[in-house]
């Protein structure tokens, strides 16, 4: 059998139970049909076989995100940028809405995304009334870099229908002055109001198929999509596929930001649970979500904020509530997971998956926790004994690590994002970006799990590094672990689908303070090349 494609003059970094590293492999349809040497790969080729010299380059599989929300990244390719240090104060801000508003006709939505009130010169939220002054005749909606926390002018707040005197929500807060409303809407208050300023389906499809044209870019080859738009975006996600829009593999978490426990009770009656699909589009977890972000800071822990005797986070669900869902979602056979980040919302999800493994045993469940972000030696203990995948984000570090020690404290920073501590105790954990609440390069991510530094330079607990093999496991086969597809994907092993990256240089080589600097030259999803870089071409 002769093959489409061979690679020869590797290294390729196969991540396979050895860690083997090979110099040769080639592929046929959409499997790998050969693994070994240079030699004996060219075997395999003849006159219509492309062959790539990869002259040392490193070949990967391709990379997994494990937690991305791939609708929201391409909604915000179209939306006002307001990421620092693009943006550096509340003046910039206005400034960029009011260019919105002069193409924007009056009346329809202005959005803008990515602020963080800690690096504007203001040192605060933009308010409704900044939001007013740049835009009067348009609904505003800006959200903050983590997406927990938004903020609106008179307009957006008229729409949701929200007078001075209404009540915070359940799970939520309301910024308030001098007794009026503010405009800035934290946790189930920023979820509710997402109501009025939903996107429309084409438009969920649009930017579904933006975000995977971006993710490829950086060799990422499978998304473990954690929601955002509801039945909205399954059902756009099911379009974008048959439309052959998508080219990156989705698995899809089941969550709403708008009415989560609606939505997901919706599926658990269906009677589908995760695995149904096929390779392109499969169902993923039922998602809940605890507590707030890590840099708000809205996260709920333990113990106060170092910052702030009076302030532990927030809670979007009681004890109760996260019991209930789990227990009914694990026992009609879906995997379960929870956006949890402060130890006490770890705590309560670890309690739940406890509590519904007793009630209905079940081997290899493989439940999650997204972000599992705060941890200490007992959660620790029980996650490795209960057989959870927790999901962190080390590339967190980079933007928000500065943060997290002033907020919360040396202590607590240095158990946060603690992925040797996961694998010294020999946990599955898997690496995930959370795009867009940052970045998405997995080799930027790989350089923080490694390096542990944040933006300003300061290395926040440096014996919680890991080795660069380490960090490419969880960002290829920990990653189809999380989503039980580890017999087809996540190695470069003979009979797994053919979905890889290549490397600008050899990793193996690359000195542990350069890995975000290594680029991808080319992309390959189910045996297509679907990117490559244009230097090469």
């Amino acid at each position: 059998m002769k093959a489409d494609i061979v690679f020869f003059n590797g290294p390729v970094l196969t991540v396979d139970p050895k860690d083997s590293i090979l110099s040769g492999a080639a592929i046929k349809g959409n499997r790998i049909l050969f693994t070994g040497s240079s030699e004996a790969a060219l075997k395999y080729a003849d006159e219509q076989t492309r062959l790539i010299d990869l002259n040392g380059r490193s070949l990967i599989p391709g990379f997994i995100d494990s937690h991305l929300h791939t609708g929201v990244l391409g909604a915000n390719a179209l939306a006002i940028d307001c990421r620092s240090p693009g943006v550096s104060s509340i003046e910039d801000i206005k400034n960029l809405i009011r260019e919105a508003a002069k193409v924007t006709p009056k009346g329809q939505w202005i959005r803008g995304w990515g602020y963080d009130h800690s690096k504007l010169a203001e040192q605060r939220h933009p308010n409704r009334w900044d939001l007013d002054e740049a835009a009067p005749d348009h609904p505003v909606i800006l959200t903050r870099c983590c997406a927990h926390i938004s903020t609106h002018n008179s307009r957006s707040l008229e729409l949701a229908g929200l007078k001075d005197d209404a009540p915070d929500p359940e799970g939520g807060v309301m910024d308030r002055e001098k007794g009026a409303i503010n405009g800035v809407m934290r946790e189930n208050a920023h979820m509710s109001i997402l109501k009025t300023s939903q996107l429309t389906r084409e438009e969920i499809i649009n930017a579904m198929a933006a975000a995977s044209d971006m993710l490829i870019r950086e060799g990422i080859t499978t998304v473990h999509d954690s929601g955002g738009y509801g039945s909205l975006q399954m059902g756009a996600i099911q379009d974008a596929v048959r439309q052959n829009r998508l080219q990156v593999r989705l698995y899809a978490m089941i969550f709403s930001f708008v009415d989560n426990l609606a939505f997901v009770n919706d599926y658990i009656k269906i009677g589908l649970h995760t695995g149904f699909g096929d390779d392109r589009f499969k169902l993923g977890p039922i998602k809940v979500m605890i507590d707030g972000s890590s840099s708000g800071p809205t996260a709920a822990t333990l113990e106060p904020y170092a910052v702030n005797p009076n302030d532990s986070g927030i809670l979007s669900m009681t004890q109760e509530q996260v019991d209930d869902i789990i227990l009914r979602a694990h026992a009609t056979g879906w995997q379960v997971t929870s956006h949890a980040v402060g130890d006490r919302a770890v705590t309560m999800i670890v309690d739940a998956i406890e509590k519904a493994l007793t009630a209905f045993p079940r081997e290899d469940h493989r439940h999650r926790i997204e972000h599992c972000a705060m941890i200490n030696d007992e959660l620790l203990s029980r996650i490795k004994k209960l057989g959870i995948v927790p999901i962190p984000q080390p590339i967190f570090l980079y933007e928000f690590g500065d943060g997290y020690m002033r907020n919360y404290g040396k202590e607590r920073a240095y158990r946060m994002f603690t992925c040797k501590s996961f694998l010294d105790r020999e946990i599955t954990a898997a690496g995930s970006s959370d795009c867009p609440i940052t970045f998405s390069n997995p080799l930027l991510n790989m350089h923080l799990a490694v390096n542990r530094a944040t933006q300003t330079g300061q290395v926040i607990n440096p014996e919680e590094r890991i080795s660069l093999q380490q960090a490419l496991r969880m960002f290829t086969y920990n990653g189809a672990y999380a989503n039980f597809d580890e017999e087809n994907k996540g190695s470069i092993e003979v009979g797994k689908l053919a979905d890889l990256a290549v490397l600008s240089e050899s990793l193996s080589d690359v000195p542990p303070d350069r890995i975000r600097d290594v680029r991808v030259d080319m992309t390959i999803i189910d045996g297509k090349i679907v990117y490559e870089r244009k230097e090469l071409e």
